[in-house]
């Protein structure tokens, strides 16, 4: 051109070429624009062949990043556009603006479409990106220096289109007020993000990526939702536990947590894990779909409940016949008992479904709810952890208010101060705490009578509000595994606290609730009493046990058609069974002791009397439990032994002993032994070291 421009045709010539160049550049443009929202290997493949026969390659890179940064503002105003409302045709409004005009019921399907939007853009980017690392046709033309100048463009370009991406959805987030939604939808919203930022990941190649503009936001709304959400679980709770009439839930033997929807994240993930092993595809191969897009997942909860028609004809009527009346009367030494015929039902784990409430089956949804909360936002995943322990030792709380027994600071002082520290951190005091959790004490429903001694002091009640916290509890070791991943490394110590000591003891309650029915199973006062009018100063053996003898068998066996009638109604754990029956026999190898430190005199066929009226309990006991040794029994062995000690060594015993036995009964042995010889001083010496000793302890 340069050597014909003195002639006019080729100056004409050149301008129109130039024209057409500056044209062909525009179509080319506006084509590479239009690869970053649907990209085409075709196409793209011609376009980079076009700049590179004009020389423009780099100069094309460096367009291509403003088109991508054009496409994610455009695109993602268009979508919020679509679904914001009071906004007209002609009224250019600003994005952050936009976003708030977005209704509250469409919020979320507004966000999926904007994250998918953004997805098919970070997609597109993808693809280019694997177009210049491939062993293209186009590629083999260009020089090393445009290949290097190209790929590093595209790897640079990725840091600054995730920004891009995040400054569009940050402003979404923090348009609308989220303590207004559902859990689910809350959720919903959480787990959008959460995927987003894995895509984020996999899109710029590293787990370590900057995505504080999606998580700040969501955070400090987070951490607000939960506090109300908990607040007015526990609200629920106690309305719960105030209503419940501990009646067991039917469920099959092969329920488990996994089958409730509040549950179905965590059989997901493990499927979403299995899938990824086997497909890894990523977020952007031409197979994926939207990661944002929700499935219409079938909700329906499968049946896990084993309703069976139940009435009081299911109860063995002979079982009902069989009860024998409180009170106690005197009974022949050779009259023949009635043998016992009722069987107990015990809790088999392949034919009965755990035992639970409808009350613990809520708490279970509920903290279903909570773990996945804490597997969606993982920066407060120790507070749903502290929430979780608080609904936990509500119930826990509760159960023990309602059935357990008042000595618990003597007989267990280890729950006897959790039961405490309960009560102080989260049960509604005078003055409210201004910054935890404030449930007001339960209160036992007025439906649950717990001073019938005909069902056993409401033992059905106890044995299902008990055995539901310790199934409570074991789903617990279930988690264990899960809650060790979210929570964070310097917050595990609470967590080990919680697994060593807090749900050891929740089992621990058992004996606090079930020594309120062993203390008052039978007649012990009257039996005691009988006890009384035995005149043990006898002259020659005997061969009979004592009257009161058969009334203790007799009141056990009566104790024992009761339980039998209770299992009918709740199948009843081998253990609890035999704790009740230790607690039980325990009560009375005390009331032996009792009787026979009443004894102001006793001879040695006295002595002999006791030990066959023992021994003859004792034969009876193995009915009931295969426990060894029978809980008491050496206590009342070597009390009665205590009777034949000389002088000389009883000193000795009293002080190995004396932790064993009251100072009523110890006195009676001192008294006892020394009447034989006669020597009050002796007596007195040896009372005042009884009393001594049991100063120092």
């Amino acid at each position: 051109a340069v050597t014909y421009r003195q002639y006019t045709c080729f100056q004409d010539l050149n301008s129109k070429l130039k024209d057409t160049a500056v044209l062909i550049e525009e179509k080319l443009d506006e084509v590479l624009s239009v690869m970053c929202i649907n990209f085409d290997h075709g196409r793209y493949s011609k376009i980079t062949t076009a700049y590179l026969l004009l020389g423009k390659l780099q100069s094309a890179m460096d367009q291509l990043h403003m088109h991508f940064t054009s496409a994610i503002h455009s695109r993602t105003y268009e979508t919020v556009y679509r679904y914001a409302s009071n906004t007209s045709a002609d009224q250019k409004i600003q994005y952050e603006d936009l976003c708030r005009c977005v209704p509250l019921d469409l919020y979320i399907e507004c966000l999926s479409n904007i994250l998918t939007t953004l997805w098919g853009i970070m997609t597109s980017y993808q693809k280019m990106l694997s177009y210049h690392y491939s062993d293209s046709s186009c590629d083999e033309k260009l020089s090393q220096f445009d290949k290097n100048y190209v790929q590093q463009k595209l790897q640079l370009g990725l840091a600054r289109i995730w920004q891009d991406v995040q400054n569009k959805v940050n402003p979404y987030l923090v348009s609308q007020d989220l303590s207004q939604f559902q859990f689910d939808d809350f959720i919903k919203v959480l787990d959008l993000v959460n995927r987003l930022i894995q895509v984020g990941q996999e899109f710029c190649g590293t787990p370590n990526i900057p995505c504080d503009l999606l998580r700040e936001p969501l955070r400090a709304q987070s951490i607000q939702y939960f506090r109300r959400y908990h607040a007015s679980r526990t609200e629920e709770l106690h309305m719960f536990l105030n209503m419940e009439l501990w009646e067991l839930l039917p469920v099959k033997p092969t329920f488990t947590t996994l089958q409730l929807n509040e549950f179905r994240f965590m059989a997901s993930k493990q499927n979403a894990k299995k899938k990824l092993s086997e497909i890894d595809d990523g977020y952007f191969s031409d197979k994926t779909p939207s990661p944002f897009i929700f499935a219409n997942e079938n909700v329906m909860e499968e049946s896990f409940f084993d309703f069976q028609e139940d009435s009081d004809s299911d109860v063995n009527e002979e079982l009902k016949q069989e009860f024998v009346e409180d009170g106690v009367a005197e009974t022949d030494k050779g009259s023949k008992r009635k043998k016992m015929t009722s069987k107990v039902t015990f809790h088999n784990s392949s034919r009965d479904g755990p035992i639970l409430t409808n009350t613990t089956l809520n708490v279970l949804r509920y903290l279903g709810k909570y773990m996945l909360m804490m597997d969606s936002l993982k920066p407060i995943a120790f507070d749903v952890l502290l929430s979780m322990s608080q609904l936990f030792e509500y119930y826990m709380y509760a159960v023990y208010m309602f059935f357990g027994s008042t000595n618990v600071e003597s007989s267990n002082p280890r729950l006897a101060q959790l039961l405490l520290k309960i009560q102080s951190s989260i049960i509604l005091a005078d003055e409210p705490r201004p910054n935890g959790i404030n449930i007001p004490a339960p209160q036992v429903s007025d439906l649950i009578n717990l001073h019938d001694a005909q069902n056993l002091f409401g033992l059905k009640e106890r044995l299902i509000a008990t055995e539901s916290l310790v199934f409570l509890a074991s789903q617990f070791d279930l988690w264990k595994e899960y809650l060790d991943n979210q929570i964070p490394a310097d917050k595990l110590n609470f967590l080990n606290q919680f697994y060593n000591q807090t749900l050891p003891l929740s089992r621990e309650l058992r004996e606090a609730v079930y020594s309120g029915v062993a203390s008052k199973a039978m007649s012990y006062n009257a039996i005691l009493q009988l006890m009384g009018n035995v005149k043990w100063e006898i002259k020659e053996l005997m061969s009979e046990p004592n009257s009161y003898v058969y009334v203790m068998l007799q009141e056990m066996e009566a104790m024992q058609v009761k339980i039998s009638v209770v299992s009918t109604f709740v199948p009843i754990p081998v253990e609890v069974y035999q704790m009740i029956w230790t607690l039980s026999v325990s009560e009375l190898c005390n009331v032996f002791l009792e009787g026979f430190g009443s004894a102001r005199k006793c001879t040695h066929e006295g002595r002999a009397w006791m030990q066959l009226d023992f021994q003859q309990f004792i034969v009876q006991v193995d009915k009931f439990i295969t426990i060894k040794p029978v809980p008491g029994k050496d206590v009342v062995e070597h009390f009665i032994k205590a009777y034949y000690l000389t002088e000389a060594d009883l000193e000795q015993w009293l002080r190995e002993n004396y932790m064993s036995y009251s100072s009523k009964q110890l006195n009676s042995i001192i008294n006892c032994t020394t009447a034989q010889f006669s020597k009050m001083m002796q007596r007195s010496r040896l009372s005042g070291i009884v009393d001594e000793l049991i100063k120092k302890s």
